[in-house]
């Protein structure tokens, strides 16, 4: 019975449990790089300045406090895909120890349709001098995930390449350990950086998190940049990960457990907590093998200059409709329906198939048992 209720707790949990100790008590650990990761996707703008600051900056409970005072009673959304919990994640957060005397800076947020580039990213200054480097996954722009289907064929996108130009820049400017993490797309571009930083930032760099997020091809898995700080990379996913097994992950991955189903474990507020770790289990559920195995055939299966013609032809499109967001395209489901007369046979055989093997056999079956 007590072993039952310890695998519910989650990241709220952590906190209350862990919420008093220090930074400088005990150092960044699993769980505190997926409560960091999270709050990358947080809106920073106008209260977190681009520029690293001249003197002692604010503290993150006091950051908090300009953040909700901003939104004058009413969060802004924060996007379709992202938790709409992920504010209430920052207040709590906030309010404890651990993370309130931590000092967010640097926080930068950079889209370009032209480059196909969505960029976010935002450093914590914990007490005891470490720092924490977040980049944020995938947001709500159209842009940013055309971005990850490129990942298919474009080695590096343009995301990848600001990330290391963000993490020399930390480095450059403060002293002492370095973590980076992110979650989903973030989780890729924190490897990304680390992997391809100079050797004088390597040699600080103490864990890299990838929380759930993509891989790389088998070039740089086996590069020797990857390889030279592979030993500190930690990669996690879910027990039915779709997007944390895409492309390779030759490195060790441990598997959480998660309170949910299916592709709702990519939401890090669902990842079980014991202690000061998540519950870790021996392998991804058979579901997620076969997902995983399947987009990966399909993938064979297509040349490179095949999936961007898929790609471009898709978000052509999407674009067709003036949408920027996925909020936008789900508002107004005629969109949709344009977007998808605008695409060409072939390219609608392809997304369906995609669409697939993503959701899986039996969710597909279920879903037609349900339209029936």
């Amino acid at each position: 019975m007590g072993e039952r209720a310890e695998q519910t707790r989650g990241l709220y949990d952590y906190l209350n449990w862990r919420g008093d100790l220090s930074f400088e008590s005990i150092p960044p650990c699993e769980v505190d790089s997926l409560i960091l990761s999270m709050l990358s996707y947080i809106d920073f703008s106008g209260v977190v300045p681009e520029e690293f600051p001249k003197g002692k900056s604010p503290a993150l409970l006091s950051v908090t406090r300009s953040y909700l005072r901003a939104q004058q009673g009413t969060i802004k959304s924060i996007g379709l895909i992202i938790p709409k919990e992920t504010v209430t994640l920052l207040a709590r957060a906030s309010k404890t120890a651990r993370f309130g005397l931590a000092r967010p800076v640097c926080f930068v947020n950079r889209i370009c349709d032209e480059e196909q580039k969505q960029f976010s990213a935002v450093t914590f200054l914990l007490p005891g001098g470490d720092t924490f480097v977040t980049f944020r996954g995938t947001d709500d722009t159209l842009v940013g995930w055309k971005e990850n289907f490129n990942m298919s064929f474009m080695h590096p996108v343009p995301a990848q390449t600001e990330a290391l130009l963000y993490l020399e820049e930390i480095a450059r400017q403060t002293e002492g350990r370095l973590y980076v993490g992110g979650h989903s797309k973030g989780g890729n571009l924190a490897v990304y950086a680390a992997a391809k930083a100079s050797e004088d930032t390597k040699e600080r760099i103490a864990a890299v998190y990838n929380n759930d997020g993509p891989g790389f091809d088998k070039d740089f898995i086996e590069s020797e940049a990857y390889l030279s700080v592979s030993d500190r990379v930690h990669t996690l996913v879910p027990q039915s990960s779709v997007v944390g097994m895409l492309l390779e992950h030759e490195e060790r991955y441990t598997v959480v457990k998660s309170t949910t189903t299916g592709l709702l474990q990519h939401n890090g507020l669902t990842w079980a907590v014991m202690g000061g770790s998540f519950i870790h289990l021996d392998e991804v559920d058979a579901e997620s093998r076969l997902i995983d195995s399947s987009l990966k055939r399909w993938l064979s299966e297509i040349e490179p200059s095949e999936r961007e013609r898929f790609v471009d032809d898709l978000f052509d499109a999407l674009s067709s409709t003036n949408a920027k967001t996925l909020s936008e395209l789900n508002a107004d489901k005629k969109k949709i329906v344009k977007a998808w007369s605008a695409m060409d046979n072939e390219a609608r055989a392809q997304l369906l198939r995609c669409i697939s093997l993503v959701l899986g056999k039996k969710n597909i079956k279920q879903t037609k048992t349900e339209k029936e």
